[in-house]
């Protein structure tokens, strides 16, 4: 693993994943296909993070 990498904005202007999913590698980059990819230097992998949303409670609503 390779160390030293700053949080800059990654294709999309969000913020690059720190570390593979698979490996846990660091040593990350940028895919063109499929839009905000990224491919593990270690594994191989290509991998996107996507929010899938919010998980709100009765708490969180404003009265």
């Amino acid at each position: 693993m390779s160390g030293g990498r700053s949080a800059e904005p990654g294709p999309e202007g969000r913020a690059v994943p720190f570390y593979c999913p698979y490996c846990g590698d660091e040593e990350l980059t940028p895919e063109a296909e499929p839009v905000g990819a990224w491919k593990c230097q270690a594994c191989r992998r290509v991998f996107t993070v996507r929010l899938a949303g919010l998980a709100l409670t009765e708490e969180d609503e404003e009265p």
